[in-house]
C-alpha cells in the first residue's frame, strides 16, 4: 500500500504572494488526493491578522487532514510587544492552537510530528528545545507498529552554501531523530527543494516556496512543492515545479530511498 503526502512550505501570504498560484495549488492538491498535507511554516510574510486570515482561507480549501507548523515569518517582526511577549498569538488564533502537533494513527502507515522551531530573539534562525524533543519521542513511541515516522520542522538541517545557517545543533537533532526511528524530516525555509539522506540519519526533504516570488538558489524566482510516497520498502520524493507555459506544476525530479528492513530504536520503543 502506498501512502501519499503533499508537502507545501513558505506560502508567504502578503506582498510576495503570487495569488494565481493558490488556485493552481488547490486544484492540483485535490487532483493528487493525498492522504495528508503538511505545511512546514511561513504561512505569512509579516504575521498580520489580514495575512493570517488569507492563509486560513487557503488552508480550509486544501484536502484534509492537515498538519501545519509555524515559520519565522509567522512571528511579528516589528510589533515588539507581540514578538517578545506573545510571538504566536495570531498564529494560535487563526491557524492552530498548538504550534507543536502530532498525528498518530490518523493517516495509515504514517506517524507525523510537527515541531515549532521559531524563536522571538532571532529574526531568521531557529532552534528546538529539549522538552520538545522529549515530547516528540513520546509521540513516536506510541505510534502504530511499522508506521513511517516523519517529523516536520520549518528550519533546514543541511548546509547548502547559502548565507542562512541550518537550525541550531542541526547534526545533534538529526542524530536524536534517528534514535527515535524518524525516517523522514520535512523542512522549508530555504526556498528551494532538495532531498538527501543525512549521514546516519533520516531522509531530509526540503520544500521550495509554493506560492511566493522569493524562490532562491537553484529555484530563484521559481515555485515548487513535494510529493512523498511511502510504501513498505521505499520512500519516493518528487519535486513538482510550476511551469508558466503549461499553467501547472510538473514533476522536475524524483529520488527514491530505501526504508530500513527493521528499525532498532535506542529510545522510545525500549
Amino acid at each position: 500500500m502506498i501512502t501519499k503526502l503533499l508537502h507545501l512550505s513558505d506560502l508567504h501570504f502578503g506582498p510576495p504572494l503570487r495569488r494565481y498560484l493558490t488556485e493552481v495549488l488547490i486544484r492540483e492538491a485535490h487532483q493528487l488526493s493525498p492522504d495528508v498535507v503538511v505545511v512546514s511554516g511561513d504561512l505569512t510574510q509579516r504575521a498580520s491578522e489580514h495575512q493570517f486570515l488569507q492563509a486560513r482561507a487557503f488552508l480550509d480549501r486544501l484536502p484534509s487532514p492537515l498538519l501545519v507548523i509555524p515559520g519565522n515569518h509567522d512571528v511579528p517582526l516589528y510589533n515588539l510587544f507581540l514578538r517578545f511577549r506573545h510571538p504566536l498569538r495570531r498564529y494560535r488564533s487563526f491557524i492552530a492552537a498548538k504550534p507543536d502537533m502530532a498525528m498518530k494513527g490518523e493517516v495509515e502507515n504514517l506517524c507525523l510530528v510537527g515541531l515549532n522551531s521559531t524563536r522571538s530573539f532571532t529574526i531568521d534562525g531557529g532552534r528546538l528545545r529539549a522538552g520538545q524533543l522529549d515530547w516528540a519521542e513520546a509521540q513516536f513511541a506510541r505510534s502504530p507498529q511499522g508506521a513511517c515516522r516523519i517529523v516536520a520542522v520549518h528550519h533546514h538541517f543541511l548546509h547548502d552554501g547559502g548565507h542562512q545557517r541550518p537550525i541550531r545543533a542541526a547534526q545533534y537533532l538529526l542524530r536524536r531523530f534517528a534514535d527515535m526511528g524518524v525516517e523522514v524530516a520535512l523542512v522549508g525555509h530555504r526556498h528551494w527543494a532538495r532531498a538527501e539522506r543525512a549521514t546516519h540519519g533520516p531522509v531530509v526533504v526540503q520544500a521550495g516556496t509554493a506560492t511566493s516570488n522569493r524562490g532562491k538558489g537553484e529555484e530563484k524566482g521559481k515555485n515548487s512543492y513535494n510529493v512523498i510516497e511511502v510504501d513498505s520498502s521505499t520512500i519516493r520524493v518528487t519535486c513538482c515545479r510550476y511551469r508558466a507555459e503549461a499553467e501547472r506544476f510538473e514533476p522536475l525530479w524524483t529520488k527514491e530511498f530505501r526504508r530500513p528492513a527493521r528499525q532498532n530504536y535506542s529510545r522510545g520503543d525500549q
